[in-house]
């Protein structure tokens, strides 16, 4: 079995953003904020044992809202001498530009050398930051269906501008929203490039099967403001390019704009297109591929589990 990522779950009370569509919204989240050296140390091992090359810092809030546990985290990989070669942060990048001296409504500041924040994260080796964005036009529209706090926000063209500066990969995670209804592809990956974006991820928005009349609102909210599949395929069929087919069972595809680089583990292609890598990802809760898993969760009870939002995929 091949599995991509072992993915940390940062214990928080409440997430500081309010997100339309946030699938952690739909469910309790009844761990206590502890850690266990121990048990963590045995879960990573494992996943050094399993050779998973990727470390995501994740939660159901912000990871950096909780600092004291990334503080214990950081002491487990060190004594684990810092085992995974790629370590990524995923965020809406509400609390990245953090620094002391910033006081609420104080102009954005590059010049800043004290972002602790930004120190705790390269002692954690972080080298990718994946920005979670749902409209990367409008920043303000951006801000409004995360629902970060006022105080919290930076214009998107600074953010990103700011993420580069400090040395990291820049990943946008495109909530695929119907911000994009009309947008032509072209535009849309132009304006990832304008952004300094090094890799794109397409991500389908997800909502759980539930009964009518019983619906979250988060639900209602993801089948109302979705990019419709005819509009999300047109994004990807610009990189992938229109597959055709023959009756003699030939095959290939027409106009492609990106160039095949390799296959991840759970079957998305990535692509090269104007110096940034893309992958699509239709399968953000991992249930469809049983032979090779996207990631593994280390979960804020110290457990390991290959799936969100089933108790029952319990490895150990």
């Amino acid at each position: 079995m091949s599995i991509q990522s072992i993915s940390v779950v940062i214990p928080t009370k409440g997430c500081v953003n309010k997100c339309e569509f946030c699938v952690s919204r739909m469910h309790d989240n009844p761990y206590e904020n502890k850690f266990d050296q121990i048990q963590y140390r045995k879960r990573i091992k494992r996943a050094v044992i399993e050779r998973v090359p990727n470390l995501i810092l994740t939660g159901t809030g912000e990871a950096l809202q909780n600092k004291w546990f990334l503080k214990q985290l950081l002491e487990v990989l060190a004594k684990e001498n810092h085992p995974f070669p790629n370590v990524e942060l995923q965020t809406t990048g509400v609390m990245l530009a953090d620094y002391k001296s910033r006081h609420v409504g104080e102009p954005f500041n590059y010049d800043v050398l004290d972002y602790e924040n930004i120190e705790l994260l390269e002692k954690l080796g972080v080298n990718t930051i994946s920005l979670s964005v749902s409209d990367i036009f409008d920043s303000n529209n951006n801000w409004d269906i995360i629902g970060a706090p006022p105080k919290l926000r930076i214009d998107l063209d600074d953010l990103c501008k700011f993420i580069k500066q400090q040395g990291f990969n820049l990943r946008l995670s495109l909530n695929m929203t119907n911000a994009y209804e009309r947008i032509d592809p072209f535009h849309l990956y132009q304006r990832c490039h304008e952004l300094g974006a090094d890799q794109i991820t397409l991500r389908k928005l997800y909502y759980p099967d539930e009964d009518p009349g019983m619906e979250s609102s988060q639900t209602k909210w993801v089948k109302k403001n979705t990019l419709q599949p005819r509009e999300f395929k047109k994004f990807e069929e610009y990189i992938t390019g229109t597959p055709w087919k023959t009756v003699a069972g030939d095959s290939g595809f027409d106009h492609q704009k990106g160039k095949p680089l390799y296959r991840l583990p759970f079957g998305a292609m990535v692509y090269s297109y104007e110096g940034m890598s893309i992958a699509i990802d239709d399968n953000c809760m991992s249930k469809n591929n049983t032979d090779d898993l996207k990631y593994v969760i280390l979960r804020e009870n110290g457990k390991l589990y290959c799936q969100w939002d089933d108790e029952g995929s319990l490895l150990f």
